[in-house]
């Protein structure tokens, strides 16, 4: 093989086929286009172009729906910080656990009235309590929640009245509380005048001025007279430094509804509690038992206009005191359905009924004595069921 280069020229692509004489020069070829014909013209020209949909364009949030979101931010908030006060209230309120034994008014054959509707808390206030001990019921009131009637009904039950306290014979009704406290109390209730007590308060004196202070005092119609025991209790106590703490030459008598000459006053908590526990500067202790009931209806009406700081500090300061066999979601909605009920009319009783009773003496000391004992118990029947008017 000759050295040769087998490459003709630098024009060579390998093997010499695309030598000169038989190379020829690539020309592109023309493309042609077809003619326009007249047809396809005019349908181009009638066609109608295509519109272009408009761009979607983000809503823009109102100021309306900017309030909605921050209301409902604030509401949920509040209910937060309610819930938490509910827990924090509850906490504080000593649940006692003991519960009124029914049975044993039924296992005597007594029928215990009751109904769905009517809700009957026993309500006491006590005195002198001391660790491991029962101390006095000084008042001893039936609060019924009638939702019936839409009422708050109030019945007060004299703790002189000579009746039988299951287990211990025949004594005062208050010796029921020294016994066996709310509960035994309760049962004695239930025994001698057939109505079912569904649940029981006990409210400490400390409690009842702590109340009344954090509302700001209660505005009471009181006579001379009454002005003078607060004075003289309060000063006879070591409470004041002066023995004229609320002038009674100050004020402006007018006749009330009973013919006494009275003038509003406003009191603090210890003063409210002098006035009712007062049953020395005027009639006995039915008129003891009647200014218990107007304090309860000034506590309330005061509270049911107070503002949501007053309420708040009240429920705050009064739970550290209360004692109650009622558990917390039970009491919750108690308190709402009260808070409803009394701001309607509120009516009053009395046992024994002013032309029902007679004073007795016996081993219990000086009590009294209910003459017509079905009589009685038929006229709470009727204050406590049906819608009536106040009854003293």
């Amino acid at each position: 093989m000759s050295g040769k280069n087998i490459y003709s020229s630098d024009n060579d692509y390998g093997d010499g086929f695309y030598d000169e004489p038989f190379r020829k020069e690539y020309k592109p070829q023309k493309v042609i286009k077809p003619a326009k014909s007249k047809n396809n013209t005019k349908a181009k020209n009638n066609r109608k172009p295509v519109a272009t949909p408009p761009k979607k364009q983000k809503k823009k949030k109102g100021c309306f729906g900017k309030f909605v979101c921050v209301v409902l931010v604030i509401i949920a908030v509040i209910l937060i910080l309610a819930g938490i006060f509910v827990i924090v209230v509850m906490s504080r309120v000593n649940y006692t656990g003991e519960y009124t034994d029914h049975s044993i008014s039924l296992d005597e054959g007594i029928v215990l009235r009751e109904e769905s509707d009517i809700e009957n808390i026993l309500v006491f206030g006590e005195d002198n309590h001391k660790e491991g001990e029962h101390g006095r019921a000084d008042s001893m009131i039936l609060i019924t929640i009638d939702k019936k009637h839409s009422l708050l009904k109030q019945t007060s039950f004299m703790r002189d009245l000579y009746v039988m306290i299951p287990g211990y014979g025949y004594n005062k009704l208050n010796a029921a509380y020294v016994l066996g406290g709310a509960k035994l109390s309760a049962e004695t209730i239930e025994y001698n005048f057939g109505i079912k007590i569904d649940n029981y308060i006990i409210i400490d004196f400390n409690s009842f001025m702590d109340i009344i202070d954090s509302l700001g005092g209660v505005d009471i119609e009181l006579t001379y007279d009454e002005i003078k025991y607060i004075n003289w209790q309060s000063y006879r106590n070591k409470q004041t430094e002066t023995e004229v703490e609320i002038d009674p030459d100050s004020y402006t008598y007018s006749e009330n509804n009973n013919g006494e000459e009275v003038a509003s006053v406003h009191l603090n908590g210890r003063q409210a509690l002098w006035y009712a526990r007062d049953r020395d500067s005027y009639g006995s202790d039915f008129d003891r038992t009647k200014r218990q009931r107007i304090v309860v209806n000034c506590v309330t009406d005061k509270f049911r206009k107070s503002d949501p700081f007053h309420i708040i500090s009240m429920l705050y300061s009064a739970s550290g005191y209360l004692s109650t066999n009622i558990d917390q979601i039970s009491l919750c909605g108690i308190g709402i359905d009260f808070f409803f009920a009394s701001g309607n009319k509120k009516v009053e009783h009395r046992l024994p009924t002013s032309d029902n009773y007679y004073d007795v003496w016996n081993e219990s000391g000086q009590a009294l004595q209910i003459d017509d004992l079905e009589l009685e118990k038929e006229r709470l029947y009727s204050f406590i069921f049906g819608a009536i008017k106040e009854e003293d």
